[in-house]
């Protein structure tokens, strides 16, 4: 029965500074709705066509960057989290070889 075997190593120390460097971008503001359509000016005769086009894409991109934002939010709590879990695993490992030590001593 050779089954794999599996390893982790893993550093809770660079696990936290990456949850630290996650952030959103300060650059990056909400996008602004256009405001209502409005003739363009020459009487453009694709104007309708357009301006439901901006309308559309700008509507697009924002629901996009929030989500972009909901996910490093995600991200980060996630990163941190997996640094606390590795950290009480791989202590609570330790104290299980050292009780098991200290019992054949």
């Amino acid at each position: 029965m050779g089954g794999a075997r599996h390893e982790m190593h893993g550093d809770p120390e660079a696990m936290r500074a990456f949850a630290e460097r996650v952030a959103w971008p300060d650059a990056v503001a909400d996008v602004a709705v256009p405001p209502a359509a409005t003739p363009c000016p020459a009487g453009m005769s694709a104007c309708a066509g357009f301006t439901a086009a901006d309308l559309a894409a700008t509507l697009s991109l924002g629901q996009f960057l929030a989500e972009t934002r909901d996910d490093l939010a995600t991200l980060k709590a996630a990163a941190a989290v997996a640094a606390d879990d590795y950290e009480a695993s791989d202590q609570a490992g330790a104290r299980a070889v050292l009780g098991v030590v200290l019992e054949q001593g």
